[in-house]
């Protein structure tokens, strides 16, 4: 009996393990890797609602730059970005910005492949924090507002931010 109830649990999750995963709503020109929530239950755990999974840059040297958090913004209506609804889209993922230990600096606004664009750093004021700096690129993909956020381990170089901006520029 014992033989049995192994064989069966072995089919399950065999059978698991080729499930279909959830694409990601935005395609890319990189390679990556798309791990949904919807997928991964435990990658939603102490991430906002908006939170839609993880990319993983599979050609990227630097580990920084390696994965991105993806947040599609749907509950925000307004098409024209500016300084204020970056804000607005920050309070969405990362709380109400008056309230949280996350210091939101150097707010920049330039032009993408989809037009205006936020750029914004959510800086932890601690001075041993594991992840000093997430900077977050706000913007539109077939219009619909999405964000995406990478979490570094030091403060960012002009490199690294060209590097994200280009890959927010891959997104279709």
């Amino acid at each position: 009996m014992n033989k049995m109830n192994l064989i069966f649990a072995g089919f399950v999750f065999s059978s698991a393990a080729f499930a279909a995963t959830t694409p990601a709503p935005v395609n890319t020109k990189e390679d990556v890797v798309f791990a949904s929530k919807k997928d991964h239950k435990m990658l939603g755990f102490a991430n906002a609602e908006s939170f839609l999974g993880y990319f993983t840059r599979t050609a990227q040297a630097d580990k920084n730059m390696r994965q991105a958090e993806l947040y599609d913004l749907g509950a925000i209506k307004e098409l024209n970005m500016d300084e204020k609804l970056c804000k607005k889209a920050l309070a969405e993922m990362f709380g109400p910005l008056d309230e949280i230990t996350l210091k939101v600096q150097d707010i920049k606004i330039w032009t993408s492949h989809t037009g205006k664009t936020c750029e914004a750093a959510m800086m932890d004021p601690y001075q041993q924090a594991i992840i000093p700096e997430r900077r977050v690129l706000v913007g539109f993909v077939k219009a619909k507002p999405y964000a995406v956020v990478f979490k570094l381990s030091q403060k960012s170089t002009a490199e690294q931010q060209s590097n994200m901006r280009s890959f927010w520029d891959s997104l279709r």
